[in-house]
């Protein structure tokens, strides 16, 4: 069997990389809530979720950016680092994200201040600017060199890899495409599993859609599937709740079963990297019913594996089964050390640095608990949405597109195909 490789600016190397990641970063005790500026909701909850991420918290906390850092204006990745240590270290407080709101066209100049957008749009964006304050001067921001050595790379980087395999003589072609997160289709899909089970599903190019093999020297059946290739350590995985085809801005609202717990080893054709389980540690969701209105809000995992919802400026401590019960829009899991679940195991502090163990509590910390879904809760200034009863808040279009890319923005530097599939990771 002949093989074919096309590596798109990815240097195709095996998931050893991975191995000088530390994937023993503890979880974080909870902070404080953040207030909402004006439709900032989307902004929120995915500061939230990443303030919330261990790997990426522990390098922010560890200000070893500052001694690289040659921006002479606004800089994501200072912003990041002074929100999430305000953020960490207020617990009990209220937030103002202004800033970043402030710099938002610097994020993308397809994003408006006080105009809701879509929080899958911006976590893209925002991530593929960490990743370029991480690019080494002189570093072009597709190269191998890159992507091997920012750290945002080691966080959320992955590989996808696309094979087609002609019928005839069994020839395989394999293209690999660096990657952020999955997104997947839920039409005919009512839990994660069967989506990612349609996602690497093997697919027939026949008729019109025919595959033309190089060593056949004419066009045959072919089959293509899509597997993951290099796991990430931050996995975020997208519902495609949203339709671009409906010019309503129709919106995909049933319940998609996920669990704590993320085997990736039946959709992962790397060997050397088969054993890659997960643990579930962020939720983010998106109450309401079309494009043109909602609101965001989230659910992380902390310390002592206590779970809290975060929403905008309210703080409130919930059961597992609260966020298991959620329509989730995207998932954040976190690759478990050795194979082993992070769930109710050995939250180490190991290499951890003491400002990060600081903030770190097998408690609750200063927020009451709410474990049967009552009101304890803190919050600061009041939330600037109406009330969230009909299931829409923000009454401004929320833009869902099924490319993030923009004529008038600078291209992501993470691959964006049609086909909409990412990955992440982590150890630092």
């Amino acid at each position: 069997m002949a093989n074919h490789e096309k590596n798109n600016n990815w240097r195709s190397s095996s998931s050893s990389s991975n191995q000088d990641l530390n994937c023993r970063t503890p979880l974080i005790k909870i902070g404080a809530g953040l207030s909402n500026l004006g439709n900032t909701c989307f902004l929120n909850s995915v500061l939230q979720c990443l303030t919330y991420t261990p790997p990426l918290a522990a390098y922010l906390e560890s200000r070893q950016h500052n001694a690289t850092c040659r921006a002479t204006g606004f800089c994501t990745m200072c912003a990041l680092q002074d929100h999430v240590k305000q953020a960490l270290t207020s617990p009990g407080g209220v937030v103002s994200p202004a800033y970043l709101v402030k710099n938002l066209r610097n994020i993308s100049k397809t994003f408006r201040p006080w105009r809701q957008e879509d929080a899958h749009e911006y976590m893209r964006y925002l991530i593929d600017s960490l990743d370029n304050c991480c690019t080494p001067s002189g570093t072009t921001s597709s190269s191998s060199s890159s992507q091997d050595t920012s750290v945002i790379q080691k966080i959320f980087g992955g590989r996808l890899r696309s094979q087609v395999k002609c019928t005839i003589c069994s020839t395989c072609s394999n293209t690999y495409d660096p990657l952020l997160d999955l997104s997947l289709e839920i039409n005919r899909a009512d839990s994660l599993t069967k989506a990612l089970n349609r996602f690497t599903a093997v697919e027939a190019l026949e008729g019109d859609n025919e595959y033309y093999c190089a060593n056949c020297q004419k066009k045959v059946r072919a089959l293509k599937q899509f597997t993951i290739d290099k796991s990430p350590t931050i996995l975020t995985i997208q519902f495609k709740r949203f339709s671009g085809s409906d010019s309503s801005g129709g919106k995909i609202d049933k319940n998609i079963d996920f669990g704590r717990t993320l085997a990736m080893k039946p959709y992962i054709s790397n060997l050397q990297d088969c054993d890659a389980n997960y643990s579930l540690y962020g939720v983010l969701v998106h109450a309401g019913w079309s494009t043109h209105s909602g609101h965001y809000y989230c659910f992380v995992r902390t310390a002592g594996n206590l779970w809290y919802n975060l929403d905008d400026s309210r703080v409130k401590q919930v059961t597992e089964k609260t966020v298991l019960d959620q329509k989730a829009y995207i998932l954040f899991y976190m690759r478990d050390p050795a194979g082993r679940s992070s769930i109710g195991g050995d939250q180490s502090e190991t290499n951890s640095s003491p400002a990060l163990r600081s903030w770190l509590s097998d408690g609750a910390g200063d927020v009451e608990n709410d474990m049967d879904g009552g009101a304890d809760e803190y919050e600061g200034n009041n939330c600037q949405h109406p009330s969230r009863g009909n299931g829409a808040c923000c009454n401004s279009r929320l833009y869902s597109k099924a490319s993030c890319q923009d004529s008038n923005s600078p291209a992501l530097r993470f691959s964006t195909r049609k086909v909409d599939r990412v990955t992440p990771m982590w150890r630092l």
